[in-house]
């Protein structure tokens, strides 16, 4: 069955109608309230159990590890020689000729020489 739209809003009116006589007979006062309920249901939050689960245990094989050995080396023992011997002949000094007079003079040279040669030059 089709209501019309103007059945429609007679319906309305007689509601609105039927709720400001309800209102009538309440009283007016400043801590009054008025609240529309909805039975609806709410929702519930409920924590779930806690579930643990160990792991499966993991195996693996590890790697095979190489290290190549240090080379090795040989080294011969050092050889220590005396040094050689050279023989030669020995030095000859030849000094002044000595003709007689002069003989200190000629001591005084070679005592020169050989302070030069072992002290240096004075």
């Amino acid at each position: 069955m089709q209501l019309s739209i103007s059945t429609k809003v007679l319906a309305i009116a007689a509601i609105g109608a039927a709720a400001l006589g309800a209102a009538g007979a309440a009283q007016v006062r400043s801590d009054v309230s008025f609240s529309i309920g909805v039975n609806a249901p709410v929702p519930v939050y409920a924590q779930p159990a806690p579930v643990y689960v160990e792991p499966q245990p993991v195996y693996a094989q590890p790697a095979p590890v190489y290290v190549q050995p240090a080379p090795v080396v040989v080294r011969p023992a050092p050889v220590y020689m005396a040094p050689r011997v050279v023989y030669g002949p020995q030095p000859v000094y030849v000094g002044p000729r000595y003709y007689g007079w002069g003989h200190e003079r000629w001591e005084r040279e070679e005592w020169r020489r050989r302070e030069w040669r072992e002290h240096g030059r004075h």
